[in-house]
Order: structure tokens, then sequence, then C-alpha cells
């Protein structure tokens, strides 16, 4: 196996993923934490951009290819959407339109996403 990767990096790759799926769980979860009085100061944002700048650019280093930089920002962008898609068993609604939380994850959604594509774009570029 002189150019293949080896299970340590694939076992790698799978904890890149897994860490992908956790940040976007817990970006969702603490989104509507922050307060200043009544004014929601949404954190996550933060977290969610410079995750997916680092996340995809590990994955690539430990698979070698742009597939493995397309996984994990695909798990994040997943766990965002699918959990507020739907409302859960007892009726609650993990993102509420009061506070402007919608708002706050609109831009965790879409910063998340932008900065998470960009960086699989800048890893695909032709290198000169």
């Amino acid at each position: 196996m002189a150019g293949g990767r080896g299970a340590v990096e694939w076992a790698s790759f799978v904890l890149v993923c897994v860490s992908a799926a956790l940040a976007a769980l817990l970006e969702l979860l603490f989104l509507a934490q922050f307060y200043i009085g009544t004014v929601i100061v949404p954190l996550v944002i933060i977290a969610a951009v410079a995750g997916n700048l680092v996340l995809p650019r590990l994955g690539k280093a430990l698979v070698g290819t742009v597939k493995g930089a397309v996984a994990p920002v695909v798990l994040w962008l997943l766990v965002v959407l699918v959990p507020t898609m739907y409302n859960r068993p007892e009726g609650d609604l993990l993102v509420l339109g009061v506070y402007g939380q919608q708002y706050a994850y609109y831009g965790l959604l879409f910063g998340g996403a932008i900065a998470g594509f960009s960086t699989i774009v800048v890893l695909n570029a032709p290198r000169r």
C-alpha cells in the first residue's frame, strides 16, 4: 500500500465526519442561548463558519481526494436541516419563529454552508 490510505487515516476521517455532525447538532441546540437583553447573539454562526473552513481541509488531507472534503460538509448540512423539518413528538419545535431565532438559524445555515462549499471549491481549484 505505497500510495493508499491506511486504517489510521480512515479512522481519523470517520472522526472528522462525526465531529462535523456533532458540531452541527451543538450549533443547532445552542442557537438561541445567548441574548443581550432581548436581542439574540448568534455566536454559533462563528463556530459554524470556522468549523466548515477547517473540517473539509482535514477530510481532504486524510482521504486525499475532494470527496473527503465533501463528506463533512454534507453531514453538517444534513444535521442542520433534517431536525428542523419536523415537529418533535411532544409538539415542540427546535427553532422557534420568535425573538429572531429564525433569522439566526438562517444565518447558521447559510453561513456554514457557504463556508463549507467555498472551502471545497478552493480545495478543488487547479494549482498553477
